[in-house]
């Protein structure tokens, strides 16, 4: 929702939705970017515990997911009370959606806007590379690899295959990339915005467009996540089916090969004993 009306203004280049539209709009603008921000740090915390205490108890995601919009939602109040209107007047007059006169000095309005990249961008940064560190470090923990190599004497079926190597670089490579599309996304963006902050003069050397972009390329990341797990889950349930497949396979040839070794004991008893009535009845004829 958020994309499409930020294309439309684009297009207006005024605003023509009012005042209400205007404070309404921005302050869900912002939700929907701590919303982005926030709940791939749910994700995070969640994975964190899964893997960590797998058998401990699952009922505080629900509680972080709470939480994370409820944050989204009173973090982007303060929307509502800097945005209005503004209406020039002249012979051609013109309507804006803009904060001006709603800080009294410039340095308020740089700590606001420090505040919310701190909590959109470096918080949730922090704590996904903190989640995903540890839970790189624990699947790649001795005591995860611990029992790849048989003990001796003892006795290993041929179909126990450790997966553990794989599923260490498969999480790896999850933790990395989700990583690696939420700073591509939103770095630049957040780069233009510390620029204009601490230099509102680059607006003349930067075109209009390119913060546009810039935002709605940031926005990209909320899609990007969802296709990632899927991809990554996909990837799992196949060669879970395929482990299957062939254990299956393995073990109706395991089950061929004992009934031929039964057959063929009971093929050695009946000659054993043919054998043994044999003898006897050249005895009893000598």
């Amino acid at each position: 929702f958020s994309p499409t009306w930020y294309a439309s203004w684009n297009i207006t280049v005024q605003w023509l939705a009012g005042d209400i539209a205007c404070r309404t709009l921005m302050f869900l603008k912002l939700m929907a970017m701590y919303a982005a921000a926030f709940l791939p740090v749910v994700i995070g915390i969640d994975r964190q515990t899964a893997v960590i205490h797998p058998l401990g108890p699952r009922s505080a995601g629900r509680k972080l997911l709470g939480a994370a919009w409820v944050l989204s939602f009173m973090l982007a109040l303060p929307q509502l009370f800097l945005f209005h209107t503004v209406r020039r007047a002249g012979p051609v007059p013109f309507t804006q959606c803009v904060t001006k006169g709603s800080f009294k000095a410039q340095w308020q309005e740089t700590t606001y806007n420090l505040f919310t990249f701190c909590c959109l961008f470096l918080l949730p940064l922090t704590v996904m590379t903190i989640c995903y560190s540890r839970i790189v470090l624990s699947v790649s923990s001795p005591q995860t690899r611990k029992g790849n190599d048989a003990p001796a004497g003892e006795f290993v079926l041929r179909r126990s295959l450790d997966n553990r190597p794989r599923v260490r670089l498969r999480a790896l490579q999850l933790a990395l990339l989700v990583l690696l599309t939420f700073v591509l996304c939103w770095t630049p963006y957040y780069l233009l915005g510390l620029w204009y902050w601490f230099s509102p003069t680059m607006l003349t050397e930067v075109p209009p467009s390119l913060s546009h972009i810039l935002f709605l390329f940031g926005l990209l990341n909320a899609p990007l996540d969802p296709l990632l797990y899927g991809a990554f889950t996909l990837g799992c349930r196949r060669r879970h089916q395929e482990l299957s497949s062939d254990s299956s396979r393995e073990g109706g040839s395991g089950r061929m090969h004992q009934q031929e070794s039964q057959a063929l004991r009971q093929m050695e008893v009946k000659t054993n004993v043919a054998a043994r009535k044999a003898g006897e009845t050249k005895e009893t004829f000598l």
